[in-house]
């Protein structure tokens, strides 16, 4: 006898199969979310914090010009540092003992790595010319010169001008105590100095726009430097510092004029010759 046996497979399996994989498909894609939102995340973070390093070095360039001047000006008479700022070549010499250069505007590119200041390599405007023009007043992007440190990265564009006749209307206010008025160290003279940086590497602007903005007035908020790389979407930083320049003459009273050893005067300048 031949006998017919069927057997059947519960239809449970398949379905259990199905469900557990529809499961991973819905883990896969909540991992999947994650993922995305984590590299979002970490992206707008990375841009801040790229932001923010990018607006600290620039500040760090800016800073470092007024603080070299700041130096330079406090700095032994005799040191080149402070001949570069004070001599009739300087760029406060060049206004304190010049009475014709109130006016004037010195345009140079600050270059901490070959020397602080040239006037050989400087632009002097005056009105609407120029009273000296080269090609080396204002950075240029293609020189690795021009850069503030061997990374090539940061230039800084420095502007100096006499703020002198608007900086104050204290009746005698320009001059320094103890000075004759007709000497021409006796002014204390205004200076604003305008440092711009930027960091031409992280634009996408040309060269020669970069340049023409170089060539820009910085104290113009219309359309100066900081405007006009701002446009050209390159990074930069301008910080702009107020200084009081002034000739402190020392002195010491005699009271006892030619016989200074009758006095308490120790200065060789109250002594009997």
């Amino acid at each position: 006898m031949d006998i017919n046996r069927h057997y059947s497979t519960p239809s449970t399996l398949s379905n259990q199969h199905g469900a557990v994989l529809i499961v991973v498909l819905l883990f896969l894609i909540l991992i999947m979310l994650v993922g995305v939102i984590a590299v979002r995340n970490s992206s707008i973070d990375l841009k801040l914090a790229t932001s923010d390093q990018i607006n600290t070095v620039l500040l760090q360039s800016s800073d470092s010009v007024n603080n070299k001047i700041e130096m330079s000006v406090n700095d032994d008479p005799q040191s080149q540092e402070h001949k570069q700022i004070m001599s009739f070549t300087g760029i406060f010499g060049y206004y304190i003992l010049n009475s014709s250069a109130d006016n004037d505007i010195i345009d140079f590119c600050y270059r901490p790595r070959t020397g602080f200041f040239n006037i050989d390599k400087a632009v002097i405007r005056r009105s609407a010319g120029m009273l000296l023009s080269n090609n080396e007043g204002y950075c240029d992007p293609t020189v690795i010169g021009d850069y503030t440190s061997a990374r090539n990265t940061t230039m800084t564009q420095v502007m100096i001008k006499n703020v002198s006749n608007v900086a104050g209307t204290r009746a005698f206010g320009h001059m320094t105590l103890g000075s004759d008025t007709e000497a021409k160290t006796a002014k204390m003279h205004t200076f604003a100095i305008y440092s711009t940086s930027v960091l031409p590497s992280y634009g996408n602007a040309k060269t020669d726009e970069i340049k023409d903005c170089f060539k820009k007035d910085a104290s113009d908020s219309a359309d100066g430097v900081s405007k006009c790389m701002t446009d050209n979407n390159i990074p930069n930083k301008m910080l702009v510092e107020q200084v009081d320049v002034a000739n402190i003459q020392s002195g010491e009273f005699c009271n006892f004029f030619g016989s200074g050893t009758k006095g308490n005067s120790t200065s060789a300048l109250c002594k009997d010759s």
